[in-house]
C-alpha cells in the first residue's frame, strides 16, 4: 500500500444527514474511507451541524485505542494470556506495523475533515433567532467552529503522546491524493513539544466565542440515543489546559503551569451569557459523596458493607445537567450500543467478561500495582460518640477473608469498581465503570481536579493541591490557606485568579488558625442526619482523596504533619499573655485594683513596657475617681491586648511567608507529588490517562526512569527499554525516523 495514503487520507466528509436519528447509534456516515464534498463553502446551519456530526463520527474510530494506548502502557492494568497479541505488544511496548491499533491514518482522517470545516466555515454568518425570550444576533458557525478547532488539537495531541516525533503537521484541507503526496512529503514534522506549542497558539484567540452547540433540546437529544450532544464537545478550555500542561512539564517551565491551571479554572467556573444555548450548564464540582463504611459500622465493627456512590457519576446517557453531584462525565466519544455494529465500544468487554453470545474472560484487569495502591491506603473517618466525635481507621482484622480478597482494605474505589467471582471455569471479572458506559470518557469533573492539582503544585503552590486532594476548594480555603502560601505580588495575584466563589462552591471549611507549621483550617465536622437537613446542606466540594479513604484532611496516615514544619522554627513569635479575666465589681477602688492584677499580673507586666502603669490610687481624691481610674486603665489594657494579639498575627502571618514557606516549599510540592501519583492511581485507573501522568512527571523531573520504575513495577523487564525516552513511543508504517 502507498504510505502516502496510509497517512493522510483525502477529505472524509458527510454533508448530507439529518440531525437527530431514531436509531439507537451515531449515524451511519457512508464510506469510511473518502467522501467528496459536492461544494466548496459551507454556508448554511445545516452544514454547520451536518459537517460537525460527520467529524464526531469519525472520532469513533479512535475511542477505544485512545484509552488503550493511555492505560496498557502504565502500570495499573495488566493484560491477560487469553488477550489478543494486539494488545500484548501494547503492553509490551512492541507495537509493529501490523497491530491493528497502529494505524494514523484514522487520525489524519479526523484532523482533514477539521481542516476542510475551518476553511470554509463563515464565522461571521449570522442569523436573527429567537433565543432566551428575545430576538437577537446568532453567529451560525461559531459555536461548531470553536468546537472542531478544539478536536483538531486534541486529536494532535493524542498521535503526540503515541508517536512522540516526526508528526506531520498538516493543517489546510486535502482533497486529492497528489495533494496528501505533496503534504506528507512537504509538511513540517513536530514532535508532541510542537505540538502543544503550535496548538496553544491556535486556541487562545477562539477561548471568548466558546459555547455549546444548540443541536436540539441539549438535555435530552444528541447524536445517538446514549448520550446528550454537549457531551461531544471538548471545551476549548480543557484541551489548551492539557496543552500547556504538558508544555509546561516538557519545557520544566512551571509559569507554563500556571496558564495550565487556569485554564482549566475557567472550564470549571465557567458561566454561559444568556443568549448561547447553554444556560444548563453549572459549575463543576466535586460533590460530597464518596465510596465509605455506613457509619454505624464505626461504632459495631460490622463491616459487611460499603455505601458506593451511585454509578451515574461515569453515565452518559439521560439528562444530567453539568455540576451537579451525581455525574462526572464532561465530554465522551458517542459510540455504538451493539457489539455487532461498526463502532462499539469494545472496552466494556476488554475490561468485563464478554456474555453477550459466550462467556469469555476479560482480556485486562487491574494489576499489582493498581491493587497496592488501593490497599496501601488507610481508611480514616469520624463518627459521633454519645455527642463525641471520634475518628477511626478500618483494620484488616475487622474485615472478612472475602472483603479483603476484594481489595475492601483501604482505599474504596477499587472495590466499588471491581469485582471477580472466582465460582467459575474463568474469573468473572467486572469493572463498573469500563462496562456502565456506552461512550468513550474523555474528560471528567474529578480528572480536570485532579489535573489542576497537578498543575498549581508544579507551579509551587502546594497547599492549593494539597487542599484540592484533601478538603476541596470554596473561597474560604483559598483565602486563608493558599494565599498565605504566597511571598510577592505576582504569586497573590496569580491564587486571586481563582475565585471559587461561595455562592456556588462549600467546603467544610469554617475557620481558620495559625500555628508553627502553617495556617491551620477549622473544619465543621457536622453531617446531616435527616432529609431535611440534606435538602438544606450547602456543601458541595470534597477533596478528591476522600472520595475513597474517608476524611482526608487531617488524616494522619495520609499528608505527614512535618511535612509543614520548617527546620528552624526559633524566629517564630512570641505570643503576647492576653487579658483574659475581669475583676468583680467592687464598689471598693483598692480591692477592684488588687483583684484586677492579681488576675492579669503577666500582662499587666508586658503592659509596663509599654508605658501603661496601673494608676496610684493615692493620686485621687475620692473613691469614685479611683474607680474611674481603673475603668481607664481597664480599657488601655484591652486596647493594648487586642493590638498586641493583631500584631502576633501579622507577624506570625509574616514569619511563615517569609520564613517557614521558603524553607518547606520544595519538600511540600515533593509529598503532593508523590500523593497525586497515588491519586492517579486510585481515581483513573482504566481511563486510559495513567501514561500520561506518568510521562509529565517524567518530564518534569527530566528522568525517563522515574516512568520506567514506575512500569517496571507491572513487568520488572521493561525497566531497561523505557529508561530509554525514545522507547514510549510507536512507530507507524512510513514514519521518518523514530
Amino acid at each position: 500500500m502507498n504510505k502516502l495514503n496510509y497517512i493522510l487520507p483525502v477529505l472524509a466528509f458527510a454533508l448530507a444527514v439529518p440531525v437527530f436519528v431514531a436509531c439507537d447509534d451515531m449515524l451511519d456516515m457512508g464510506n469510511d474511507d473518502v467522501l467528496y464534498a459536492d461544494h466548496n463553502h459551507l454556508t448554511t446551519a445545516n452544514d454547520t451541524v451536518n459537517s460537525f456530526v460527520g467529524i464526531l463520527a469519525q472520532l469513533q474510530k479512535i475511542g477505544v485505542r485512545t484509552n488503550l494506548f493511555g492505560e496498557l502502557r502504565g502500570d495499573l492494568t495488566k493484560v491477560s494470556e487469553n488477550a489478543n497479541a494486539n494488545l500484548k505488544a501494547i503492553a509490551n511496548f512492541s507495537v509493529g506495523d501490523d497491530n491493528t491499533y497502529n494505524n494514523p491514518r484514522d487520525y489524519y482522517a479526523i484532523i482533514n475533515n477539521c481542516n476542510y470545516f475551518l476553511a470554509k466555515a463563515d464565522t461571521a454568518l449570522r442569523e436573527y433567532r429567537y433565543i432566551d425570550g428575545a430576538m437577537s444576533d446568532f453567529y451560525v458557525f461559531r459555536s461548531e467552529y470553536v468546537a472542531v478547532r478544539a478536536i483538531r488539537a486534541w486529536v494532535y495531541l493524542q498521535l503526540g503522546q503515541i508517536y512522540g516525533e516526526n508528526i506531520p503537521l498538516v493543517t489546510e484541507p486535502l482533497l486529492t491524493l497528489d495533494e496528501a503526496e505533496d503534504a506528507y512529503s512537504n509538511s513540517p514534522k513536530t514532535d508532541l513539544a510542537g505540538i502543544c506549542s503550535y496548538f496553544i497558539d491556535d486556541l487562545r484567540p477562539y477561548v471568548s466565542w466558546f459555547s455549546y452547540p444548540f443541536h436540539g433540546n441539549p438535555g435530552y437529544f444528541g447524536y445517538n440515543s446514549s448520550m446528550p450532544s454537549r457531551m461531544s464537545v471538548l471545551p476549548i478550555s480543557l484541551v489548551l489546559g492539557d496543552l500547556y500542561l504538558w508544555l509546561a512539564s516538557i519545557n520544566q517551565d512551571p509559569l507554563l503551569a500556571r496558564e495550565a491551571a487556569k485554564c482549566y479554572y475557567d472550564y470549571i467556573d465557567w458561566t454561559p451569557t444568556i443568549n448561547d444555548n447553554t444556560s444548563y450548564k453549572r459549575k463543576n464540582v466535586l460533590g460530597y459523596e464518596g465510596d465509605t463504611w455506613p457509619t454505624n459500622s464505626y461504632s459495631t465493627g460490622n463491616y459487611e458493607r460499603i455505601n458506593s456512590r451511585e454509578n451515574n457519576w461515569f453515565r452518559t446517557n439521560g439528562s444530567i445537567s453539568f455540576g451537579l453531584n451525581s455525574s462526572d462525565v464532561i465530554s465522551a466519544i458517542a459510540m455504538d450500543s451493539a457489539s455487532s455494529q461498526g463502532h462499539f465500544n469494545d472496552l466494556r468487554y476488554l475490561y468485563n467478561y464478554n456474555h453477550e453470545d459466550i462467556e469469555i474472560a476479560a482480556s485486562l484487569s487491574p494489576s499489582q500495582p493498581c491493587i497496592d495502591y488501593s490497599d496501601s491506603q488507610v481508611f480514616w473517618d469520624y463518627y459521633s460518640n454519645g455527642g463525641n466525635r471520634e475518628f477511626v481507621t478500618v483494620p484488616a482484622t475487622l474485615l472478612s477473608q472475602d472483603q479483603l480478597s476484594q481489595h475492601y482494605y483501604g482505599d474504596l474505589r477499587l472495590p466499588a469498581n471491581y469485582s471477580v467471582d472466582q465460582r467459575t471455569e474463568y474469573p468473572l471479572q467486572v469493572i463498573i465503570k469500563a462496562y456502565v458506559p456506552q461512550d468513550v470518557i474523555i474528560y471528567r469533573t474529578a480528572d480536570i481536579y485532579l489535573r489542576l492539582a497537578e498543575a498549581v503544585n508544579y507551579a509551587g503552590f502546594p497547599k492549593f493541591a494539597q487542599a484540592i486532594l484533601t478538603i476541596g476548594l470554596d473561597e474560604n480555603v483559598i483565602n486563608w490557606y493558599v494565599l498565605p502560601q504566597c511571598t510577592n505580588a505576582n504569586d497573590s495575584a496569580f491564587v486571586n485568579y481563582f475565585k471559587f466563589d461561595s455562592q456556588y462552591y462549600q467546603t467544610r471549611v469554617n475557620g481558620i488558625s495559625y500555628g508553627i507549621g502553617s495556617p491551620q483550617l477549622l473544619i465543621n465536622y457536622t453531617r446531616p442526619t435527616t432529609a431535611a437537613e440534606l435538602e438544606n446542606w450547602r456543601v458541595n466540594q470534597m477533596g478528591l482523596h476522600s472520595r475513597g479513604s474517608g476524611f482526608a484532611f487531617n488524616n494522619p496516615y495520609y499528608y505527614p504533619a512535618d511535612t509543614d514544619v520548617p527546620a528552624d522554627s526559633t524566629g517564630y513569635p512570641v505570643q503576647p499573655p492576653v487579658l483574659f479575666q475581669v475583676p468583680n465589681p467592687s464598689t471598693v477602688a483598692a480591692t477592684r485594683l488588687q483583684e484586677l492584677i492579681d488576675l492579669n499580673a503577666e500582662f499587666i507586666d508586658v503592659a509596663a513596657n509599654y508605658g501603661l502603669v496601673a494608676p496610684n490610687l493615692d493620686d485621687y481624691a475620692s473613691n469614685r475617681d479611683r474607680l474611674a481610674a481603673i475603668d481607664s486603665f481597664e480599657v488601655r489594657l484591652r486596647a493594648l491586648s487586642s493590638a498586641l494579639t493583631l500584631q502576633f498575627s501579622e507577624n506570625v502571618e509574616k514569619w511563615y511567608r517569609e520564613v517557614a514557606v521558603p524553607q518547606v516549599k520544595e519538600r511540600q510540592i515533593a509529598v503532593i507529588d508523590s500523593l497525586l501519583d497515588v491519586e492517579s492511581a486510585l481515581e483513573t485507573p482504566f481511563e486510559g490517562f495513567r501514561f500520561g501522568v506518568l510521562m509529565r512527571e517524567a518530564y518534569r523531573k527530566g528522568d525517563p526512569t522515574v516512568l520506567a520504575r514506575r512500569v517496571a513495577k507491572r513487568d520488572p523487564a521493561l525497566l531497561g527499554t523505557l529508561s530509554d525516552r525514545r522507547n514510549w513511543f510507536i512507530s507507524w508504517k512510513g514514519q521518518i525516523g523514530k
